[in-house]
């Protein structure tokens, strides 16, 4: 058995090598997960959208901190190991703690055309966690799941009222799983309070043990189960994200779209008997906050690259972009990749034409990459094809490292089921994702034809503070410096806007023109797609912000 274990071992090795082999647009994910022995293990793989990806290895960092330079050498490792040149990679998304954010910078340090990109499902999965202040759910499941005796019992009485799934545990290794606690907990509604109801469930009969006091009055704590409802009714939006961008075509541009309309979905919810307001204006200022700070560059350019949602990216909203921040960014990208200062001049160009919706940029279509890779335009003299494509070949989430974390035996976590032969999105029972590839063009008309922007209510009125006299010189100062840190943080990522500005400022979807589509005669991308490697030999520097004024811009 060892025997072929090996000879396996190396048949995947030198496929591996073979399938990275021409591949010049890959992403390099990291991620690190601890195991049900409690080691500390790190994987690392490369990939691509709309192409499988390749596992680059797995390495145990027990006894070694997991700081930023040994993630450094970890990475510098795996892609040696698979003989992979840094060149062919353009990006690296991991998720956003200190450590992984030292480590970006470090590795772009060392390789600058490589774009760091945070991951957005982790994102997504924050701004959850920020708005989920709800903790009791986690007694009532912690109590049942724990009891053989009361669990037993719990699940008798709900498949007697048609409840078949389980109460489910939040943890922090699996996406959204606190949304998943509530609607568990939610299902068993009914049964846990026929259950509790009993009187050997309040009174011990015969020393036998009862259920515990504190989850009796939990259950029957109609706040909490107001609040579960409420919750479980704002961020079912946000839920809809994972499911929808958690597959292998989803890009940059979908990301975007996605928290767009997830954004007004929030807005639209209404309150209902029982609601808590305070609790809504809460859910509402995190999302708005997570919102500018995931509407990062990278992120609005390839929105605005995307053929139908140009419009949406640039508009006469107060603080929208402009058709300036498509030139600073895009030579910024362009500078980092050494691309030569006549094609630099010539994306600038491209950019004011595409804009214009001038040839060759004319039409639409849903599938943002197919639809530049069958652009009718030679990326020598139209360098924005090429920049597109590869801004769309970006994977952002590392939700295929999760998935392979989770495939394996003996990581503590859920295993998802694996659709052999079946649509590569994922599915859920409470959610709706989309079998065709590429934009949803339904949220996109209805953002441009009923969106309505409810502006977000603050009620800090009735604050109860203690007063000046409760203050000191020392908390005065420490606050100033705790605020200028939270403003420097912001300024790095995302739009550099403050928390309060709503979404109508930023995109503005009421003045949006329709959504025309075109039909583009289907021609095979050339090879000199990949710019990176050749334009780094040219001998002429240039800079951004003097080619910027050179332009009049």
């Amino acid at each position: 058995m060892e025997r072929y274990l090996l000879a396996e071992e190396s048949r995947v090795f030198n496929q591996d090598i073979k399938d990275l082999q021409g591949r010049n647009n890959l992403t390099y994910l990291m991620d690190g997960w601890e195991d049900i022995q409690q080691r500390s293990v790190y994987g690392s793989m490369l990939a691509e959208v709309l192409e499988f990806p390749v596992v680059l290895g797995l390495e145990e960092l027990t006894r070694v901190r997991a700081t930023a330079e040994n993630l450094h050498q970890l990475s510098n490792r795996a892609v040696a190991k698979k003989n992979v040149k840094t060149t062919s990679i353009i990006a690296v998304c991991t998720d956003n703690p200190t450590t992984m954010q030292a480590f970006c910078r470090m590795w772009t340090q060392e390789h600058p055309w490589i774009i760091p990109i945070a991951c957005f499902m982790h994102g997504i999965n924050t701004i959850i966690g920020k708005i989920a202040v709800i903790t009791k759910n986690s007694r009532i499941v912690l109590f049942f799941n724990s009891s053989h005796y009361w669990g037993g019992q719990l699940e008798l009485v709900a498949k007697g009222k048609g409840v078949t799934r389980g109460l489910k545990t939040n943890t922090k290794l699996r996406f959204y799983a606190l949304i998943l606690q509530c609607l568990s907990v939610q299902d068993h509604k009914s049964a846990l309070m026929d259950l509790c109801s009993r009187d050997n469930a309040q009174c011990s009969v015969c020393g036998l043990t009862l259920v515990s006091k504190n989850v009796v009055n939990t259950v029957f704590d109609l706040t909490r189960c107001d609040l579960t409802n409420q919750l479980i009714r704002i961020c079912k939006p946000l839920v809809d994200i994972i499911g929808n961008v958690k597959s292998r075509n989803a890009t940059l541009a979908d990301c975007m779209l996605e928290l767009i309309w997830a954004h007004q979905e929030v807005n639209r919810v209404q309150d209902t008997n029982g609601d808590d307001v305070d609790f809504a204006n809460h859910a509402r200022h995190v999302l708005n906050s997570q919102f500018h700070s995931m509407n990062t560059d990278i992120h609005w350019l390839a929105l605005f690259l995307h053929p139908l949602c140009q419009k949406l990216a640039i508009s006469s909203a107060i603080h929208s972009r402009k058709l300036e921040h498509a030139y600073k960014i895009a030579l910024n990208i362009a500078h980092c990749w050494k691309w030569p200062k006549e094609m630099a001049q010539n994306l600038t160009k491209d950019i004011k034409a595409y804009s214009q919706g001038l040839a060759p940029f004319l039409g639409g279509k849903a599938d943002r990459k197919d639809w530049w890779m069958l652009l009718i335009a030679p990326v020598n003299s139209h360098p924005l094809k090429a920049m597109a494509v590869k801004l769309f070949s970006i994977v952002p989430h590392a939700a295929k490292i999760e998935r392979f974390f989770s495939n394996l035996g003996g990581i503590g976590t859920v295993k998802p089921a694996i659709a052999m032969g079946k649509s590569t999105h994922r599915k859920h029972s409470h959610m709706h994702t989309r079998e065709e590839p590429g934009i949803n063009t339904g949220h996109a008309e209805d953002l441009i034809q009923n969106f309505v922007y409810s502006p977000l209510e603050t009620g800090f009125e009735d604050a109860n503070i203690g007063g000046p006299d409760s203050l000191t010189v020392e908390d005065i100062d420490a606050e100033f410096e705790r605020l200028e840190q939270q403003a420097d943080a912001a300024a790095e990522d995302g739009d550099s806007l403050a928390a309060d500005v709503p979404l109508d400022q930023v995109f503005d979807l009421l003045a949006l023109d329709s959504i025309c589509a075109g039909q583009i005669n289907p021609i095979t991308i050339d090879k000199e797609l990949d710019l990176t490697a050749q334009a780094g030999n040219s001998a002429e520097s240039w800079d951004p912000a003097s080619l910027l004024v050179s332009l009049g811009v």
